[in-house]
């Protein structure tokens, strides 16, 4: 199909926008070095499906006590009141987008989007009869230009490879709102398929993100961008504000999911129980831990990773501990040690029997392992984008 308006954003991509990639790449790893238990990922998972059915609802006025709001998302009462099922439909037009993450992007979403949000809102209820008729919907039509400009928007979203997929979504998000669709619920529309995007392309943190609710905290600034008319005149710095603003957002979310990253893991090595050394060696781990098990099987052998693995854990430990660890000689653990020493990765503390291993949190580098090391510590934006 040849596009009469094919959508070509005119657009800059700012140097803060590949340090929100970096970030973002770096607290997947974080998120894998931490190994939260299954449980507490759910938990997590099911939180922050609740904040996005709670934001994405406040925004619309339609305000819902939070914990009512989970009780509904985990199906434990049976919504009632019009704003307490919107959230209801709100996480069903969730779920089923998130069975449909093997289908591009379609018009066909954003009318079953409305028959979700709208439809079985209103029309699906116990109190429907002839003295609430009005309450009821009717199925709404999207007009030929609104049609036209989905066509032309999905496309992009579906086919275009010259822009980060994080960068794509906030186009889009942006793009929905400014096209007429429905009576209301647009803004619901725009983050439903928001998410849905970011979760087909792997982006969304593995289900904890909630950018509702960085869209709630600037709702002001945010339905700036809600009206219907446009300026024509100034589309291209208007599209350049509009992503200003989500990439700002975004970095919002990622500063609060990555304090509350911190807090799991500095329960997992009771922080509160160590001393202000060993604390900051804990702030080091949580920041850069998951590089130091990033080496190459020809610097570190597997017994070598393990080590630092337990002293990242533990914050120090001594050869006898590593000796009755690993069932092997004090030698080999030594030369392990030695080896470690030698590449700056940890450093020695204390003196005789109270000689301990610790992080060296000073990570000097060497020439020699440079190869080893730029990919995983250099600004390489090129591997970001990927």
């Amino acid at each position: 199909m040849i596009l009469v308006n094919k959508l070509e954003p005119i657009i800059t991509i700012e140097s803060d926008y590949f340090k929100c990639f970096q970030e973002y790449g770096e607290l997947l790893k974080i998120y894998d070095f931490i190994d939260l238990p299954e449980s507490i990922k759910q938990i997590e998972r099911l939180n922050s499906a609740t904040l996005r059915a709670y934001y994405a609802n406040a925004i619309d006025y339609n305000l819902v006590d939070v914990k009512t709001v989970k009780y509904i998302v985990e199906q434990k009462i049976k919504p009632k009141a019009i704003a307490e099922r919107s959230i209801e439909q709100y996480v069903k037009a969730e779920e089923w987008l998130c069975a449909q993450l093997d289908k591009p992007l379609s018009i066909h979403m954003v009318y079953e989007l409305q028959r979700f949000l709208i439809l079985d809102l209103y029309n699906n209820r116990s109190d429907v009869n002839l003295f609430t008729a009005n309450a009821t919907r009717s199925p709404e039509r999207l007009t030929a230009a609104a049609e036209m400009e989905l066509e032309s928007l999905f496309e992009y979203m579906n086919h275009d490879e010259e822009h980060h997929v994080i960068v794509k979504g906030w186009i889009m998000h942006f793009r929905l709102l400014q096209i007429r669709l429905f009576s209301e619920g647009k803004s619901k529309v725009a983050s439903l398929l928001h998410y849905f995007w970011l979760a087909k392309q792997k982006a969304n943190l593995h289900g904890l993100l909630s950018i509702e609710h960085e869209l709630y905290n600037h709702k002001n600034e945010y339905q700036h961008f809600l009206g219907e008319t446009r300026d024509l005149e100034n589309t291209a710095f208007t599209e350049q504000q509009q992503l200003d603003f989500g990439m700002m957002l975004f970095a919002n979310q990622l500063d609060r999911l990555k304090t509350l990253m911190r807090s799991y893991f500095r329960q997992q090595v009771e922080f509160e129980k160590l001393n202000p050394r060993q604390k900051n060696i804990m702030n080091y781990v949580f920041e850069r831990g998951y590089k130091l098990k990033e080496f190459d099987d020809a610097v570190l052998n597997q017994r070598q990773k393990l080590i630092m693995y337990i002293i990242q854990h533990k914050g120090f430990i001594s050869t006898k501990e590593l000796v009755t660890e690993f069932d092997c000689n004090r030698k080999t653990i030594q030369r392990d040690f030695n080896t470690l020493v030698e590449l700056n990765l940890v450093k020695v503390i204390g003196k005789g029997a109270g000689l301990r291993y610790a992080v060296n949190v000073t990570e000097t580098k060497h020439d020699y392992l440079a190869s080893y090391q730029s990919p995983l510590v250099a600004d390489d934006t090129e591997a970001i984008l990927d």
